[in-house]
């Protein structure tokens, strides 16, 4: 049986195509479009990084995100079960929803988030405790309310409206009560009122994810590839054998998980970045790699990045020599050959 690959890669098909222009997309990414001109196209049902992640790793969620917070606090604790992740976001309201918004990781609003999070677990030090994670972020240790699991991964929300989540939020009204007293202290704060009258975005909000119990180890025999500290603390202690993102160009062979969350979080930043160079870092750094072990005949890879399709290519995929050349742009919306 030929190894696995899972490459989860979600935003790839967001991208703003026409400001990469059509000969960047066609001439520059050779080793993508070619995985895409061969692979085959399946229908696909996960769109958000938890339930894409999820799917890679055989893993059962019943419905919620991945239980990311667990993995942060010792094994054993009993906290575990009452642990979010979370990050400071703007909340903007809007006429039927409100929507989150980013908050660009500069050094004022650095600061300014450490004062809102000290302050409120100055003030909410009954109910929980909040510290900073060393690699960025929030872990939260809620006393006895129980952690919700229905939040998505905070990138799969921003840009969006949370108010479906924040409605789903009522089913545990504990942490229904709570979140809006923490929505009431930030709103009024006087950091946000300085930043208002500054005319910055007030952080106004906290996103949290991650919360649930540890599923049972799987039992595959992967390797895990990703730059993400969450998730790949996460499948630590799932038992997989973590190593860094640019370690799968010079891995050994055998089934992997790549993760990747770049793409999504330059779409998603509030501050954006150079996509065209980090296109063509990953044709070099995962593209070209993943495309040479299933030419080779002892792989085959499946590409998932919470597109209407998934895409799926193995050893043979490469005798389908009379399929016309294809690329990013032929799975734009609105493709009718696509």
């Amino acid at each position: 049986m030929p190894a696995r690959i899972s490459l989860v890669l979600p935003g790839l098909f967001d991208l703003p195509l026409a400001e990469l222009g059509e000969r960047f997309v066609r001439e520059r990414l050779p080793r993508l479009n070619r995985m895409l001109g061969l692979a085959d196209p399946l229908a696909n049902h996960a769109f958000d990084i938890d339930s894409i992640v999820a799917r890679a790793l055989a893993l059962d969620t019943a419905g919620g995100g991945l239980p990311l917070a667990q993995a942060q606090i010792e094994a054993g604790d009993t906290a575990a079960t009452r642990a979010l992740l979370c990050e400071a976001v703007h909340l903007r309201p809007d006429l039927r929803s409100a929507v989150l918004v980013p908050i660009e990781k500069n050094r004022r609003n650095l600061q300014d988030i450490g004062i809102l999070i000290n302050d409120l677990k100055e003030l909410f030090k009954l109910d929980f405790d909040i510290s900073a994670l060393p690699d960025g972020g929030f872990l939260l240790r809620l006393e006895s309310v129980t952690a919700p699991r229905h939040y998505p991964h905070v990138l799969s929300v921003l840009g969006k409206s949370a108010s479906p989540y924040i409605e789903q939020s009522r089913d545990n009204l504990p942490w229904y009560r709570l979140l809006n007293e923490m929505q009431m202290f930030l709103h009024q704060h006087r950091i946000n009122a300085q930043r208002t009258t500054e005319g910055l975005l007030p952080i106004n909000s906290l996103w949290f994810w991650g919360g649930g119990s540890a599923p049972d180890a799987t039992d595959l025999a992967a390797r895990w590839y990703g730059d993400d500290a969450a998730l790949n603390r996460f499948a630590a202690s799932l038992g997989f054998e973590v190593r860094p993102l640019d370690a799968f160009a010079r891995a050994a062979e055998g089934d992997a998980v790549v993760v990747d969350l770049r793409l999504l979080e330059t779409l998603k930043s509030a501050r954006g970045g150079a996509l065209d160079a980090l296109l063509l870092e990953l044709e070099r750094q995962v593209f070209a790699p993943a495309l040479a072990r299933v030419s080779g005949g002892g792989h085959r890879l499946r590409l998932c990045a919470g597109f209407e399709r998934d895409f799926e290519l193995g050893s043979l995929s490469r005798l389908r020599f009379w399929r016309r050349p294809r690329s990013l742009l032929d799975w734009a919306p609105g493709d009718e050959d696509a």
